[in-house]
């Protein structure tokens, strides 16, 4: 194996065993939760269908490569990129959680305001903080 694929592969190894922990105890909840089939079917199904999702995001939280900077036109744009793509992968990630916990705890969704309210206050914060520390 190559180096390249050695270095492309370890995000994957490293998330994989927290993403099957992360799966089973999924399966385990729902399985603990839910009555609408036997347990066993349940935990099978909603551990399988978990674990490459926790293994993906396992993988790109985990991942630390260096990424070369783009030139950009202006100190207040760049501050406004880093605080709009932090916001928007919270968010991302908030949205997610939460249908996978209406999905294994058979509940109802939330309100999509409450996923532009965080946007907007997460980057609000995120611009005030990135302008504070570099002005």
């Amino acid at each position: 194996m190559t180096t390249a694929t050695q270095s492309s592969s370890i995000p994957w190894l490293k998330a994989s065993v927290p993403a099957f922990v992360v799966a089973l105890a999924v399966g385990a909840g729902a399985a603990a939760v839910r009555t609408d089939a036997p347990a066993a079917v349940v935990f099978a199904v909603f551990a399988s269908l978990t674990f490459p999702f926790a293994l993906a995001l396992g993988a790109v939280l985990l991942d630390r490569t260096e990424h070369p900077e783009e030139h950009e036109d202006s100190i207040e744009k760049q501050w406004t990129t880093r605080a709009s793509s932090g916001a928007f992968f919270d968010t991302v990630v908030a949205m997610g959680l939460t249908v996978f916990a209406t999905s294994v705890l058979d509940t109802r969704g939330a309100p999509l305001w409450l996923f532009v309210l965080l946007a907007l206050g997460d980057f609000a914060v995120r611009l005030a903080v990135i302008r504070r520390r570099e002005a």
